[in-house]
């Protein structure tokens, strides 16, 4: 266990500024094979209140993001006991893919700081954060693991930073629409397979010059399931991305919302849109 120790002490010294007002940090929460505490940083201009869930894993671990792929375990956040809030927004920095036992993996590797975005009934009040977390770390196989946490903040606090926070919150996928633009990965098309025997959708993907598109990940809500995207370069510079839909829920027809996330450079970017990619099982 002396690694863990290490680790999580290490962990503890990142995004402590020099000559400024620290940031305010919640007490570990261990696991066997993780740790987790909430980070915060300046109110932000809306008056809303800026938090950050952080794990700390043991080196090979990942832990899962909101769609966790093949066989993972999205986290399931309880923020019940918290006070003077009245809502929250997670918001997921964009993943990357991982090989696990039983295919590929969604989610983070060794770190990951989610923020969240926190507003209060009265922004003239301290707001308590309180968070119960159930979450998976995994190497060769998933364990369970679990999490809590409180963090009481002053309102209107704009003197303090957190680069902890604001590394991952650089990481969070700029929302876009569909379209071609030279300074942003874009996603210029998204329809079904051509062929209603493929079960699959086509993306055409274009990088900025000096960028590059590392992985697609299409999320819809219920049952639907995409698999590993074929990445295809195309003669005028852009890319087709064709994705199996390995599952769907049972009967899904008509117009379904669905979120794409491209991750890459410059910086990851997501489209929410829908499609009607027909009926029946693939």
């Amino acid at each position: 266990m002396k690694f863990l120790a290490a680790l999580f002490s290490a962990a503890l010294t990142l995004g402590t500024p020099a000559g400024a007002q620290e940031a305010a940090v919640s007490l570990w929460s261990k696991s066997t094979h993780s740790s987790m505490r909430l980070i915060a940083g300046a109110t932000a201009a809306s008056g809303k209140q800026r938090v950050g869930v952080e794990i700390v894993m043991a080196p090979g671990y990942k832990t899962y993001w909101r769609s966790p792929g093949d066989s993972g375990v999205p986290p399931v956040f309880d923020w019940s006991g918290s006070e003077n809030v009245g809502g929250l927004d997670v918001r997921w920095p964009a993943p990357e893919r991982f090989e696990d036992a039983n295919g590929f993996g969604i989610g983070y590797v060794g770190e990951i700081v989610v923020p969240v975005s926190v507003q209060p009934v009265d922004p003239t009040r301290p707001v308590t954060v309180a968070l119960k977390l159930d979450y998976a770390v995994c190497d060769k196989i998933c364990v369970p693991a679990k999490g809590e946490a409180r963090l009481w903040l002053e309102p209107g606090v704009t003197s303090v930073t957190s680069p902890r926070l604001e590394e991952f919150e650089a990481r969070i996928p700029q929302p876009v629409k569909l379209g071609l633009a030279r300074d942003r990965l874009s996603i210029i098309e998204v329809t079904r397979g051509e062929k209603e025997s493929e079960h699959a959708l086509k993306l055409i993907l274009k990088a900025p010059e000096g960028g590059a598109i590392d992985d697609v990940f299409v999320e819809g809500a219920g049952q639907w399931s995409f698999g590993r995207p074929q990445l295809t370069p195309l003669p005028d510079g852009s890319i087709s991305a064709k994705l199996k839909i390995v599952d769907r829920p049972k009967g899904a027809s008509g117009l379904t919302p669905f979120i794409v996330t491209l991750s890459g450079k410059p910086a990851a970017v997501e489209t929410r849109l829908e499609l009607d990619i027909g009926a029946g099982k693939p």
